[in-house]
Protein backbone atom coordinates (compact mmCIF):
# COMPACT_ATOMS: atom_id res chain seq x y z
CA UNK A 1 0.00 0.00 0.00
CA UNK A 2 1.48 3.50 -0.62
CA UNK A 3 0.75 5.83 1.92
CA UNK A 4 1.45 9.50 2.20
CA UNK A 5 4.23 11.37 4.15
CA UNK A 6 2.72 13.69 6.24
CA UNK A 7 6.04 15.67 7.18
CA UNK A 8 7.17 16.24 3.99
CA UNK A 9 5.21 18.26 1.19
CA UNK A 10 5.25 17.15 -2.07
CA UNK A 11 7.57 18.26 -4.95
CA UNK A 12 5.45 17.65 -7.82
CA UNK A 13 1.86 17.49 -8.17
CA UNK A 14 0.99 13.60 -7.18
CA UNK A 15 -1.88 14.18 -9.82
CA UNK A 16 0.11 14.88 -12.72
CA UNK A 17 -0.19 12.93 -16.40
CA UNK A 18 -3.75 11.15 -14.39
CA UNK A 19 -6.36 11.02 -16.77
CA UNK A 20 -10.35 11.27 -15.22
CA UNK A 21 -12.48 8.21 -16.30
CA UNK A 22 -15.14 8.39 -17.97
CA UNK A 23 -18.96 8.19 -16.46
CA UNK A 24 -18.96 4.54 -18.21
CA UNK A 25 -16.00 3.26 -16.50
CA UNK A 26 -17.55 4.75 -13.49
CA UNK A 27 -20.43 2.89 -13.62
CA UNK A 28 -19.08 -0.01 -14.40
CA UNK A 29 -16.62 -0.39 -11.26
CA UNK A 30 -19.35 0.75 -9.46
CA UNK A 31 -22.03 -1.71 -10.78
CA UNK A 32 -19.67 -4.77 -10.60
CA UNK A 33 -18.43 -3.45 -6.75
CA UNK A 34 -22.52 -3.08 -5.96
CA UNK A 35 -23.52 -6.40 -7.59
CA UNK A 36 -22.75 -8.96 -4.79
CA UNK A 37 -23.88 -6.75 -1.38
CA UNK A 38 -27.50 -6.04 -3.41
CA UNK A 39 -28.45 -9.61 -4.84
CA UNK A 40 -27.44 -11.11 -0.99
CA UNK A 41 -29.58 -8.40 0.49
CA UNK A 42 -32.57 -9.42 -1.79
CA UNK A 43 -32.38 -12.88 -1.20
CA UNK A 44 -32.32 -11.87 2.61
CA UNK A 45 -35.76 -10.26 2.01
CA UNK A 46 -36.73 -12.99 0.21
CA UNK A 47 -36.41 -15.23 2.64
CA UNK A 48 -37.59 -13.40 5.07
CA UNK A 49 -40.87 -12.97 2.98
CA UNK A 50 -40.78 -16.59 2.70
CA UNK A 51 -40.79 -17.00 6.92
CA UNK A 52 -36.93 -18.12 6.94
CA UNK A 53 -35.58 -15.40 8.88
CA UNK A 54 -32.27 -17.58 9.86
CA UNK A 55 -31.07 -17.96 5.93
CA UNK A 56 -32.00 -14.16 5.95
CA UNK A 57 -29.70 -13.38 8.85
CA UNK A 58 -27.17 -15.19 7.15
CA UNK A 59 -27.43 -13.43 3.24
CA UNK A 60 -27.60 -9.87 5.30
CA UNK A 61 -24.15 -10.83 7.29
CA UNK A 62 -22.75 -12.12 4.08
CA UNK A 63 -23.44 -8.63 2.54
CA UNK A 64 -22.08 -6.30 5.18
CA UNK A 65 -18.67 -8.62 5.18
CA UNK A 66 -18.68 -7.86 0.93
CA UNK A 67 -18.89 -4.71 1.49
CA UNK A 68 -16.09 -4.20 4.29
CA UNK A 69 -13.82 -6.46 2.16
CA UNK A 70 -14.53 -3.67 -0.97
CA UNK A 71 -13.91 -0.90 1.42
CA UNK A 72 -10.70 -2.51 2.88
CA UNK A 73 -9.57 -2.92 -0.43
CA UNK A 74 -9.90 0.84 -1.73
CA UNK A 75 -8.46 2.09 1.26
CA UNK A 76 -5.37 -0.16 1.26
CA UNK A 77 -4.63 -0.45 -3.19
CA UNK A 78 -7.03 2.14 -4.46
CA UNK A 79 -8.91 -0.67 -6.07
CA UNK A 80 -11.90 -2.73 -5.64
CA UNK A 81 -12.98 -5.67 -8.24
CA UNK A 82 -14.74 -3.04 -10.32
CA UNK A 83 -12.10 -0.61 -10.24
CA UNK A 84 -9.49 -3.33 -11.50
CA UNK A 85 -12.07 -4.88 -13.97
CA UNK A 86 -12.58 -1.01 -15.27
CA UNK A 87 -9.28 -0.21 -15.22
CA UNK A 88 -9.38 2.45 -12.27
CA UNK A 89 -7.66 3.26 -8.93
CA UNK A 90 -9.05 5.40 -6.14
CA UNK A 91 -6.49 7.78 -4.25
CA UNK A 92 -6.28 10.72 -1.89
CA UNK A 93 -6.39 14.27 -4.35
CA UNK A 94 -3.62 16.20 -2.51
CA UNK A 95 -1.03 13.07 -1.61
CA UNK A 96 -1.89 10.60 -4.68
CA UNK A 97 -1.90 7.88 -2.35
CA UNK A 98 -4.23 5.45 -1.37
CA UNK A 99 -6.69 6.20 1.48
CA UNK A 100 -6.28 4.06 4.55
CA UNK A 101 -7.23 4.36 7.78
CA UNK A 102 -9.11 7.91 6.83
CA UNK A 103 -11.45 5.73 3.78
CA UNK A 104 -14.75 6.58 5.70
CA UNK A 105 -13.44 10.60 6.39
CA UNK A 106 -12.27 10.81 2.53
CA UNK A 107 -15.33 9.52 1.05
CA UNK A 108 -17.73 11.97 2.72
CA UNK A 109 -15.61 14.82 2.34
CA UNK A 110 -15.01 14.20 -1.07
CA UNK A 111 -11.19 14.06 -1.01
CA UNK A 112 -10.69 11.20 -3.08
CA UNK A 113 -9.67 11.11 -6.78
CA UNK A 114 -10.39 8.53 -9.55
CA UNK A 115 -7.74 8.22 -11.87
CA UNK A 116 -8.33 6.17 -14.97
CA UNK A 117 -5.04 3.65 -15.65
CA UNK A 118 -5.68 2.68 -19.40
CA UNK A 119 -5.66 6.51 -20.48
CA UNK A 120 -2.86 8.20 -17.91
CA UNK A 121 -0.40 7.99 -15.06
CA UNK A 122 -1.21 5.42 -12.43
CA UNK A 123 -1.13 7.81 -9.31
CA UNK A 124 1.28 4.81 -7.42
CA UNK A 125 3.88 5.37 -9.83
CA UNK A 126 6.58 7.72 -9.78
CA UNK A 127 5.56 11.13 -10.87
CA UNK A 128 9.09 12.33 -12.72
CA UNK A 129 11.09 9.48 -14.48
CA UNK A 130 14.61 9.13 -12.47
CA UNK A 131 17.40 10.48 -14.85
CA UNK A 132 20.64 11.44 -14.33
CA UNK A 133 22.25 14.78 -15.65
CA UNK A 134 25.17 15.20 -17.53
CA UNK A 135 28.19 16.55 -16.01
CA UNK A 136 28.33 20.58 -16.60
CA UNK A 137 30.67 21.12 -19.64
CA UNK A 138 33.39 23.82 -19.44
CA UNK A 139 32.36 27.58 -19.31
CA UNK A 140 31.39 29.23 -22.14
CA UNK A 141 33.66 31.35 -24.35
CA UNK A 142 34.32 34.95 -23.94
CA UNK A 143 32.94 36.77 -26.85
CA UNK A 144 30.14 36.08 -29.75
CA UNK A 145 30.08 32.84 -30.86
CA UNK A 146 29.00 31.20 -34.47
CA UNK A 147 26.94 27.74 -33.60
CA UNK A 148 26.27 26.96 -37.68
CA UNK A 149 28.31 23.59 -38.28
CA UNK A 150 29.00 22.51 -34.49
CA UNK A 151 25.43 21.55 -33.98
CA UNK A 152 24.94 17.86 -32.98
CA UNK A 153 23.95 15.27 -35.29
CA UNK A 154 20.92 12.40 -35.05
CA UNK A 155 20.86 9.27 -36.97
CA UNK A 156 18.03 7.27 -37.89
CA UNK A 157 17.86 3.32 -38.35
CA UNK A 158 16.87 3.97 -41.76
CA UNK A 159 19.81 5.71 -42.35
CA UNK A 160 19.50 9.11 -42.35
CA UNK A 161 21.62 11.50 -40.27
CA UNK A 162 20.21 15.09 -39.26
CA UNK A 163 22.07 17.99 -38.09
CA UNK A 164 20.09 20.04 -35.41
CA UNK A 165 20.80 23.36 -36.27
CA UNK A 166 16.95 24.14 -35.71
CA UNK A 167 14.74 22.59 -33.25
CA UNK A 168 13.57 19.37 -35.47
CA UNK A 169 10.07 17.12 -34.63
CA UNK A 170 10.03 13.82 -35.74
CA UNK A 171 7.00 11.92 -36.75
CA UNK A 172 4.94 9.93 -39.60
CA UNK A 173 2.99 13.24 -39.99
CA UNK A 174 4.25 16.06 -37.83
CA UNK A 175 3.41 19.02 -36.81
CA UNK A 176 4.86 22.11 -35.23
CA UNK A 177 4.58 22.55 -31.47
CA UNK A 178 6.85 26.00 -31.67
CA UNK A 179 6.29 28.15 -35.17
CA UNK A 180 10.02 27.36 -36.75
CA UNK A 181 10.38 23.68 -35.57
CA UNK A 182 11.27 21.66 -38.98
CA UNK A 183 9.84 18.57 -39.35
CA UNK A 184 11.04 15.05 -40.85
CA UNK A 185 8.14 13.09 -41.59
CA UNK A 186 9.39 9.20 -41.38
CA UNK A 187 7.90 6.39 -43.16
CA UNK A 188 7.19 3.63 -40.58
CA UNK A 189 4.90 0.64 -42.15
CA UNK A 190 5.17 -0.67 -38.38
CA UNK A 191 2.76 2.38 -37.04
CA UNK A 192 4.65 2.61 -33.64
CA UNK A 193 5.42 6.16 -34.50
CA UNK A 194 3.02 8.87 -33.78
CA UNK A 195 2.28 11.64 -36.07
CA UNK A 196 4.27 13.85 -34.10
CA UNK A 197 6.29 11.95 -31.84
CA UNK A 198 9.09 13.55 -30.41
CA UNK A 199 10.60 16.96 -30.30
CA UNK A 200 14.94 18.08 -30.44
CA UNK A 201 16.49 20.51 -29.90
CA UNK A 202 20.15 21.99 -29.25
CA UNK A 203 20.52 25.15 -26.53
CA UNK A 204 24.03 25.21 -27.61
CA UNK A 205 25.66 23.14 -24.77
CA UNK A 206 22.73 20.29 -24.43
CA UNK A 207 20.54 18.32 -26.67
CA UNK A 208 16.77 18.02 -25.18
CA UNK A 209 13.74 15.70 -26.27
CA UNK A 210 10.35 16.27 -25.67
CA UNK A 211 8.03 13.48 -26.08
CA UNK A 212 4.52 14.73 -27.58
CA UNK A 213 2.29 12.67 -26.14
CA UNK A 214 3.26 9.80 -28.58
CA UNK A 215 1.47 6.61 -28.17
CA UNK A 216 3.85 4.29 -27.61
CA UNK A 217 6.17 6.54 -25.73
CA UNK A 218 9.61 7.61 -26.15
CA UNK A 219 12.47 5.21 -23.95
CA UNK A 220 16.17 6.46 -23.32
CA UNK A 221 18.85 4.17 -23.27
CA UNK A 222 22.19 5.83 -21.87
CA UNK A 223 24.61 4.44 -19.22
CA UNK A 224 22.44 2.22 -16.42
CA UNK A 225 18.55 1.36 -17.04
CA UNK A 226 16.67 2.27 -20.33
CA UNK A 227 14.30 5.26 -18.87
CA UNK A 228 10.98 5.80 -20.63
CA UNK A 229 10.28 9.79 -21.03
CA UNK A 230 7.17 11.34 -19.09
CA UNK A 231 4.83 13.07 -22.18
CA UNK A 232 5.87 16.65 -22.79
CA UNK A 233 8.35 16.62 -20.25
CA UNK A 234 11.95 18.37 -21.76
CA UNK A 235 14.40 16.02 -20.71
CA UNK A 236 18.58 17.01 -21.35
CA UNK A 237 20.44 13.52 -22.60
CA UNK A 238 23.77 13.04 -22.38
CA UNK A 239 26.46 13.76 -24.96
CA UNK A 240 25.68 10.57 -26.77
CA UNK A 241 22.74 8.55 -26.25
CA UNK A 242 20.07 6.38 -27.99
CA UNK A 243 16.75 7.10 -28.06
CA UNK A 244 13.48 4.39 -28.85
CA UNK A 245 10.63 6.15 -30.40
CA UNK A 246 8.17 3.32 -30.79
CA UNK A 247 10.22 0.53 -32.51
CA UNK A 248 12.41 3.30 -34.59
CA UNK A 249 15.90 4.16 -33.36
CA UNK A 250 17.15 7.31 -33.56
CA UNK A 251 20.87 8.00 -31.86
CA UNK A 252 22.13 11.44 -31.01
CA UNK A 253 26.08 12.02 -31.53
CA UNK A 254 27.74 14.87 -30.14
CA UNK A 255 29.52 17.44 -32.85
Amino acid sequence: MTTPDTNRPAEVDPLVLVARPSVGRRLLGGTVDAAAPIALVAGAIAMAAAGDPSIAWVLLILALVVTAIVVVLLARTGRTPGAALAGLRTVEAASGAAAGGSILRDLVSGRLRTADLRRGRDPFAPALAPYVFPEPGPAPETGPITLRGRAPSIELDSGQRLTLDTPLVLGRDPSPSVLDDELYRWPDLSRTLSKSHARLEWDGRLVWVTDLGSTNGTVLRAAGAPQTLLPHQRTPLPASATLELGDRIVTVRSA
